[in-house]
């Protein structure tokens, strides 16, 4: 038996399971942090900046990485990226302030783009260390901000001189696992397997489609969060154009792609979307369901989706089937807000998502590595997504004994109150959502149908 298959799909899930835990950055509403608004402010900024210039380098470490040829290159720069952020890691707890904290961000985000990207060149082409790196890349998204305080608990509130990221820093057991992994994988990779080579066009297309949408998400979220007091018709006719250029721009980048390829990007825009509604959820103080439950049903479900996608007849195999059951939960949403915010029925709304998001994300794999890491990076990138669905319900206040103490998307409408009944902009936010995954299934099924109806 050849261990090294197995080794690489270690490899490649703890690899993205780092790489998106690091990129992970939401508007936490549990999470709060001391020091004046100014800095406050440059802080907040540098959070989705920094997300969008990972996206961009993930495709050009493809690139650079394909263009070495060599799988050995590949995990040796994954094993660096891994002792780089360890290094970020231990040089949180000494930095002196903001100012530090924010460059420690960039260097993480960055770090962690250009090791998806090595992972990508390493394993894609390989079957089963492709399905485990979009494991642990799409557990990374659902489950990595968990992480959340007890309702009601201030005695966690970080300092401003202790973290990078609303969700804090990398667990110290997945960097070593990541680093150790990555080294073996380079010392027994073997010369005679190289790694696929790129293809000129689809690599212009990609790198065109990534900065693209970094800087449409980065502009357009911004325009929505500026308006997070406005008028309610305003703001969301702002998130209605917003959508709609997001979309635009990935429905031509789709199609610009060769084959089918453009499918995953398409999958990866719809799953996002129908992720954020579950995501919104779990990210605030007021949810009692366990860690450790959310994370066993979510990497279960996603898994199960993933096999699932491997093992049904191939006239089934079609992303657009996982997208349908995915769209469930911003249907839910749509219908009824505060249905499965808590409890059984927020996990039985993440198994839904999460084997939707495997099965579709599987089904739609594509050929070509830079379309595959474009795809893997777009949720964390998604900041219109995540604008439309916190902004219109969201408010920041100043409270608390410490001045000035500023915090960061905290939940306005609290359980034990008249105003946690659902409002009309908790309604829009779900048909916003459910339109987005209508949109994408739509042009997959009418593309992969397109070349029937010629015959």
């Amino acid at each position: 038996m050849d261990f090294r298959e197995p080794l690489s799909a270690a490899a490649a899930l703890s690899s993205g399971a780092l790489a998106g835990f690091v990129l992970t950055n939401p508007r936490n509403r549990a999470w709060a942090i001391y020091a004046s608004d100014r800095e406050i402010d440059r802080w907040l900024s540098s959070q989705p900046t920094g997300v969008v210039v990972a996206l961009v380098l993930a495709v050009i470490a493809v690139a650079a990485l394909q263009r070495s040829g060599s799988r050995r290159a590949s995990w040796v720069v994954g094993a660096a990226c891994a002792l780089v952020l360890i290094g970020t890691r231990s040089a949180v707890a000494g930095a002196s302030g903001v100012d530090t904290l924010i460059v420690l961000h960039f260097a993480k985000t960055a770090t962690a783009g250009i090791l998806l990207g090595a992972a990508v060149a390493a394993v894609w082409g390989r079957w089963a260390p492709q399905l485990t790196l979009v494991l642990g890349v799409a557990g990374a998204f659902v489950l990595a901000s968990v992480q959340r305080l007890p309702r009601g608990d201030t005695e966690y509130l970080e300092p401003a001189s202790r973290s990078t990221s609303a969700i804090g820093e990398p667990p110290m057991w997945l960097l070593l696992g990541t680093l150790v992994l990555a080294l073996v994988s380079a010392v027994v990779a073997q010369k005679q397997f190289r790694v696929q080579r790129p293809e000129r066009r689809t690599l212009q297309t990609a790198l065109a489609t990534a900065l693209a949408l970094a800087l449409l998400n980065r502009l357009l979220g911004a325009w929505i969060d500026d308006h997070e007091f406005g008028e309610p018709l305003t703001v969301w006719m702002i998130i209605a154009l917003c959508l709609v250029v997001v979309l635009v721009c990935t429905e031509v980048s789709s199609r610009l792609l060769p084959g089918i390829d453009g499918h995953f990007l398409l999958a990866a825009t719809a799953v996002t979307a129908a992720a954020m509604p579950v995501l919104d959820d779990l990210r605030t103080p007021r949810v009692t369901t366990p860690a450790s439950a959310v994370l066993m049903v979510g990497v279960i479900a996603l898994a199960l989706g993933i096999v699932l996608a491997v093992r049904v007849p191939p006239s089934l195999r079609r992303p657009h089937w996982g997208l349908a059951l995915a769209a469930l939960v911003p249907l839910t949403t749509a219908i009824q807000p505060d249905l499965g915010d808590d409890g059984i029925l927020l996990l039985v709304r993440l198994f839904v998502l999460c084997t939707g998001m495997g099965f579709a994300l599987a089904t739609a794999l594509p050929a070509s590595a830079p379309v595959a890491v474009l795809g893997l990076a777009l949720p964390f990138a998604s900041l219109v997504f995540v604008a439309a669905t916190t902004i219109p319900g969201s408010r920041v206040v100043l409270e608390g004994p410490h001045e000035p103490l500023r915090a960061i998307g905290v939940l306005t409408r609290d359980a034990d109150t008249p105003s946690s009944a659902p409002v009309a902009s908790d309604h829009l936010a779900g048909i916003a959502m459910l339109a987005v995954v209508a949109y994408c299934a739509y042009s997959i099924r009418s593309r992969r149908r397109a070349p029937e109806a010629l015959a």
